[in-house]
């Protein structure tokens, strides 16, 4: 899995910034082994003292996820982010399972 990470209108603590966002989307691969690209982009707005970042999950070929946030703190903005990408991921999964099993289902009753 390729973790992307780029940060917008911001000079300051950028490499601390990135390890963390790595390493915290170094988790989405161990939860969701079919995820093959993540990236995140972190923005800050120097004016309003506010963070954003912004995650985009692709699965398989197909954009998965994609989630924003915003918030004062940088690590609490990547925090939240990648907690809505991994509620979105885990309910993709639970509706493309139980889609397979409708199929099973409706397919053995026929017989």
């Amino acid at each position: 899995m390729s973790i992307e990470v780029t940060m917008r209108h911001s000079d300051v603590r950028i490499e601390t910034l990135k390890q963390y966002a790595e390493e915290r989307m170094a988790k989405l691969k161990e939860k969701f082994p079919k995820v093959t690209k993540v990236s995140i982009v972190i923005d800050v707005d120097v004016k309003k003292h506010m963070y954003m970042a912004e995650v985009v999950a692709n699965r398989l070929g197909e954009v998965a996820v994609g989630a924003k946030e915003f918030s004062e703190s940088a690590k609490s903005v990547i925090d939240t982010a990648a907690a809505r990408a991994e509620r979105q991921l885990l309910r993709m999964r639970v509706k493309r399972r139980k889609g397979t099993v409708r199929k099973q289902r409706a397919a053995s009753e026929k017989n």
